[in-house]
C-alpha cells in the first residue's frame, strides 16, 4: 500500500504542477490567486497551518475535484496559504526545469 501512495502523490502533484508551468490552474479561479497576492501578509495559526496541510495532502492524492472541494472549504486565511505556497512550489519547479535543460 505504502508503495502505491508513494507513486501516486508524486505523480499527481507533478501533474499538477505541469499543468501550472503551462498556466493553467485547475485548481484555483483566476480571482482567488489575484486576491491572494493582494492580500497583506499574515501568520497562520497553527490550527490553519494544520488545514493547509491536511488539504495539500488531499491535493496530492485525491482527484481534482475532490481536491477542488478541499479547497473550497477552506478559511480565506488558509485558502491565501495555500495559494502562495502552490505558487512558491511552481517557481521551484520552473527553476528545475531550467536547471535541467
Amino acid at each position: 500500500m505504502e508503495e502505491k501512495v508513494a507513486t501516486i502523490v508524486p505523480a499527481r502533484l507533478t501533474a499538477i504542477l505541469t499543468e501550472g508551468l503551462r498556466g493553467h490552474h485547475p485548481l484555483f479561479e483566476q480571482d482567488e490567486i489575484r486576491d491572494a497576492f493582494q492580500a497583506p501578509d499574515s501568520a497562520l495559526s497553527a490550527a490553519d497551518a494544520n488545514e493547509v496541510g491536511q488539504v495539500l495532502l488531499t491535493v496530492c492524492r485525491e482527484p481534482a475535484a475532490v481536491a477542488r472541494g478541499s479547497i473550497d472549504a477552506l478559511s480565506p486565511a488558509s485558502r491565501v496559504a495555500l495559494i502562495r505556497l502552490y505558487f512558491r512550489l511552481l517557481d521551484r519547479a520552473e527553476q528545475e526545469r531550467r536547471l535541467s535543460h
